[in-house]
């Protein structure tokens, strides 16, 4: 199966990069190295991980494959969510009575935790606190949106269910039947905020190493070393955080994840009349297609979207026809729509069974944080923080969620193609049910 590690090594030009501030250049591990802790992966898990731990006043080394930010880290769309893909009953029965909440909670405090982070460290991440939308393509997303933003609405939380004007006036667009608002999302440039965590962790004294893939780990005693191609790290504590590319370091690890392509295009730059005509109120959007589309408008007037592409192997181009196609359905008056085709681009999401996040201890000292499952800003910097945390000797009844055993998954080569066939199956019966409400005029 195609190893999402051998995707070209330049790093691709996203709506984001030119906006993200210079690269870090930082230099590969030559010679060895000793620390208390480990880190294996540069993106967001991994410098949130640095900087806590750093910060607390522990030794860390981060051994970054490619460059910092290289993988989904960098290429992501930014959104910033403070909401579980969890029901709570669903969280309990997943993470247990204890944890379950909690992490509902964290979900929710995710925003906070992401912009205090670039507030507090005074790095420029992008920061647009216009909240998140949901839209609902259909009467049953409608009815389950409205009836969510009740419950939490009676909690004293910032949301609302709009009705179908409401919702037209706020996303730009009749397609919807209604959407669900958070106040407290929004988005980062994410570039931006990864290079941001990086460059504060090194100020605590975390020493980060770019091009210096982790090749072999191994115990030594109570210890464990890490050898690169050109060095090696001696460490009491490692944390794993290869996310989607994750490969045969740790036996297993890779294959209890699926690993899943998402494309991202940007359109040319749209006049000021029509830009703000898509979200006027500066929010980022989502909604409740099974193969749904993530929405965005940049500070340079472009539309960021995610479409259509094969979800597995190398990268061989997007279905550009569907991808504008969806976006000329939702925003008519954005037809014919122009992509910018210096502005296109592809990456990885690690996609578990559960859907959600999960934890591993390894071995003794050894630990993994992976499966974003499209939320990887907000979480992978909350799964971070607690895997410091963990490396620090704070017990595991303080962490968002338990450590479970790691599982991988039965017949993991075929597990892309039948996620493929099945999620593409359940977008034509998306497909087909709002072309019958179009046509009774709903």
């Amino acid at each position: 199966m195609y190893s999402p590690n051998s995707d070209p090594r330049d790093l691709p030009r996203t709506a984001f990069t030119a906006r993200a501030g210079a690269p870090l250049d930082l230099p590969a591990l030559v010679g060895a190295v000793d620390a208390d802790v480990a880190i294996v992966g540069g993106g967001i898990t991994g410098a949130s991980a640095a900087l806590h731990a750093a910060g607390a006043g522990a030794s860390v080394v981060v051994l970054e494959a490619n460059a910092v930010g290289w993988g989904a880290s960098g290429r992501n769309a930014g959104h910033v969510a403070p909401a579980s893909k969890l029901s709570l009953d669903e969280a309990v029965r997943r993470y247990g009575p204890l944890h379950g909440p909690r992490f509902n909670e964290a979900c929710e405090a995710g925003p906070d935790l992401v912009f205090g982070l670039a507030e507090r460290h005074g790095f420029d991440a992008g920061v647009r606190r216009g909240g998140v939308i949901v839209a609902a393509h259909s009467p049953a997303a409608a009815a389950e949106l409205s009836a969510r933003a009740e419950v939490m609405a009676r909690e004293g939380k910032p949301v609302r269910f709009l009705d179908r004007d409401e919702a037209a006036r706020q996303i730009g667009s009749r397609l919807y039947l209604g959407a669900f608002k958070d106040e407290r999302g929004g988005a980062v440039n994410a570039m931006a905020y990864v290079r941001g965590l990086v460059r504060t962790a090194i100020g605590f004294g975390a020493r980060v190493f770019e091009d210096s893939r982790a090749l072999s780990i191994a115990a030594d005693g109570p210890r464990w070393i890490i050898r690169t191609a050109r060095g090696q790290v001696t460490a009491t504590r490692v944390i794993l955080c290869t996310n989607a590319y994750a490969d045969d370091l740790w036996p297993g690890l890779r294959r209890t994840v699926v690993p899943a392509r998402s494309y991202h295009f940007a359109t040319e730059p749209l006049s000021e009349a029509v830009a703000r005509s898509v979200l006027p109120g500066a929010a980022v959007m989502t909604d409740r297609r099974r193969l749904l589309i993530g929405l965005r408008v940049t500070s340079d007037l472009r539309i960021h979207f995610n479409g259509y592409g094969p979800p597995v192997g190398h990268d061989t181009g997007p279905d550009l026809a569907r991808s504008v196609a969806r976006l000329e359905e939702i925003f008519p008056q954005l037809a014919p729509v122009r992509l910018d085709p210096e502005i296109r681009w592809s990456g990885w999401m690690a996609m578990s069974l559960a859907g959600t996040w999960k934890l591993h201890r390894l071995a003794p000292g050894v630990t993994a944080a992976l499966g974003c499952n499209g939320r990887g800003v907000a979480m992978g910097t909350t799964f971070g923080r607690d895997l410091a945390r963990d490396a620090l000797g704070e017990p595991e009844t303080a962490l968002t969620i338990p450590f479970e055993p790691m599982r991988p998954l039965p017949f993991h080569g075929l597990s892309p193609f039948v996620a493929a066939r099945w999620v593409a199956a359940k977008d034509r019966k998306d497909v087909r049910e709002m072309a019958g409400l179009r046509r009774r005029g709903r």
